[in-house]
């Protein structure tokens, strides 16, 4: 959010920046296409991509071939992905329109702002903010 704090203080940003509610610096509409295998480079390797589906009678399947995963891609289905890391795929999806809604961040946008990278995300950041009794429950290190 720090980059969006930001992007609110230059005129050319400023009037969208103060209207956008997400914490992606982007987002990208595809409309009933095929997606070739391909890794998002412009981002952060420790940075989720989040890949929303929806749409009307379409079976797509998302094809993460690093890891030789497939999964239903359903309308309504999110996928948190790194997509910088990880080779991701949609192909023929049948009968139907589909749309995915793309968020990612851009490395760019963040060195431009002079924003520090957060960095990877582990668990004991998730840990401390569950009630004590949950986190020993699940496992989770102090």
């Amino acid at each position: 959010m720090e980059m969006l704090r930001k992007l609110q203080y230059f005129t050319t940003t400023a009037k969208i920046a103060s209207e956008w509610v997400s914490a992606y610096t982007g987002i990208q509409v595809i409309s009933n296409r095929v997606t070739p295998g391909h890794r998002d480079s412009k981002g952060r390797p420790e940075w989720y991509d989040l890949l929303t589906g929806i749409g009307r009678g379409s079976l797509p399947t998302l094809l993460v071939n690093d890891i030789g995963l497939e999964l239903a891609y359903n309308p309504g289905t999110v996928v948190g992905l790194c997509g910088s890391i990880l080779e991701h795929e949609v192909r023929a999806w049948g009968s139907g329109d589909r749309v995915c809604y793309a968020h990612f961040m851009r490395e760019a946008v963040r060195q431009r702002l002079g924003v520090n990278a957060a960095g990877w995300v582990m668990q004991n950041i998730y840990g401390k903010y569950l009630p004590s009794h949950v986190a020993s429950a699940k496992g989770f290190i102090p």
